[in-house]
């Protein structure tokens, strides 16, 4: 099995906790859940890589009930906590599946919307084809991933101690289980599957300063179990990780810089407005202390 999806069944239910949601993805996951808009005509939604279905039932709660909501997720356990939260809406569907697997029929979706998933995909190529093929004519989608500038000022402190512990093949193996672009990259590979003018890539800057802790507590729930660590060396690694991460700490906190790509497909009036954001590729960058945020 997929070593992402093994890592997330994992944590399923740890998923929601309190630490998660405040912390520094919590905010960028509302930030992108921000960007998602559904309209009248969108009678078909599917949100790819749903994980517990915080997203979609908040969603489905706001939509009409001849709105019909589908929910994507290749984790088990993530799959059963989203089946359980939307039990209620009989307009919700909670399937297993992936990006370069969807199990949704051709042309069957008015609007498509992702968060925080795609650069999870094993095969960018295949994936995109796959969005393209499920979409409607007319369909719209957005999508919120990381790029390849995530994370920084953590990549640069602990990439010497992890190579204290691990091999290179390891590491370079940990770091190709996810396709983090550059916005370039990412705007060609959309226009492969969704030329001009309804289509835009853009990229925002997103830096959140939390407690050592407050980072810990959803850093390492992933990064740890898709290192393979010798078990003798985890305490030691995780003790060195920790005080370097502790080295960036300012009057604000500890910073981390969440690099975020956005694509977003728009058809007819909206179409003027996607054409301006894709020419202009303009960068947003917002400052998160604790867990507000505000405007650079």
């Amino acid at each position: 099995m997929n070593p992402v999806i093994e890592a997330y069944s994992r944590i399923a239910s740890e998923y929601d906790h309190p630490r998660n949601i405040e912390s520094c993805w919590g905010s960028i996951t509302q930030h992108s859940l921000g960007l998602v808009t559904l309209r009248d005509g969108h009678k078909t939604v599917a949100d790819i890589g749903c994980g517990t279905g915080r997203d979609l039932a908040r969603l489905a709660s706001a939509s009409p009930p001849d709105v019909r909501f589908i929910g994507v997720e290749p984790a088990a356990n993530m799959r059963s906590i989203a089946v359980g939260r939307t039990a209620h809406f009989p307009n919700v569907r909670i399937i297993d599946g992936r990006f370069e697997r969807l199990p949704l029929e051709s042309q069957s979706i008015d609007y498509l919307y992702s968060i925080l998933a795609f650069h999870w995909t094993t095969d960018l190529g295949k994936s995109v084809a796959e969005l393209a093929r499920v979409m409607k004519p007319t369909g719209e989608l957005d999508m919120t991933f990381i790029g390849r500038h995530n994370g920084r000022e953590f990549i640069r402190k602990t990439t010497p101690v992890f190579f204290k512990y691990l091999t290179p093949a390891t590491m370079i193996k940990a770091v190709s289980l996810r396709k983090q672009m550059t916005l370039e990259a990412a705007t060609a590979l959309f226009r492969t599957a969704f030329g001009p003018p309804g289509l835009s890539v853009t990229e925002s800057y997103h830096t959140c300063y939390d407690t050592l802790e407050g980072h810990w507590g959803w850093w390492v729930r992933i990064e740890s179990q898709l290192l393979d660590i010798p078990e003798a060396k985890k305490a030691e690694c995780e003790h060195a990780v920790r005080g370097a991460i502790a080295t960036l700490a300012t009057d604000k906190g500890i910073p981390y810089t969440v690099h975020l790509l956005h694509v977003r497909l728009r058809h007819e009036e909206l179409t003027e407005r996607a054409v301006s954001q894709d020419c202009t590729h303009a960068v947003e960058r917002t400052e998160m202390v604790g867990f507000g945020h505000k405007e650079l």
